[in-house]
């Protein structure tokens, strides 16, 4: 079915302007979820893919593109997880991975995590503070395993 936009429409333009913007951060979001760069290429392409079908309605809010990419990307990271059983034991569980990378990787800020994932700022602190604290055990138990018997 072809495209009822125009090729030279206004609104393709800021789509494709959206796309460009958001593309490099939907990508290292889901190459740091999943730790494969084919995975991470074919999510990043089904996220825009999703948010045309949006955009393609009347319903389009370019002001909130960014917010909508991150939670396609993550929401399709998640079903990879969970087709593939990715976690094993000792990682993290899944909302404390993904907390995470948005926070160590993405660099992004507490109140912007806070608006993609729908939670508040104190259970995000919880979150990352069991991240910390698992890090934490784990750099632990590398420096304990790396003694010597004199």
């Amino acid at each position: 079915m072809p495209d009822p936009l125009p090729a030279e429409s206004p609104r393709r333009t800021i789509f494709a302007e959206c796309v460009q913007k958001c593309t490099n951060d939907i990508y290292m979001l889901s190459y740091m979820l999943l730790q494969q760069s084919a995975e991470a290429e074919k999510v990043t392409i089904r996220t825009f893919k999703e948010l045309h079908k949006i955009f393609r309605q009347k319903s389009f809010d370019s002001q909130l593109f960014s917010i909508e990419a991150y939670r396609s990307c993550i929401r399709q990271c998640a079903d990879y997880y969970a087709r593939r059983s990715l976690l094993s034991a000792k990682a993290l569980p899944w909302e404390e991975q993904l907390v995470k990378v948005m926070w160590y990787g993405l660099k992004l800020s507490l109140p912007q995590i806070s608006i993609i994932l729908q939670k508040s700022v104190p259970v995000l602190k919880a979150q990352l503070r069991r991240v910390r604290e698992q890090l934490t055990a784990q750099v632990d138990l590398l420096h304990s395993g790396n003694l010597s018997v004199v």
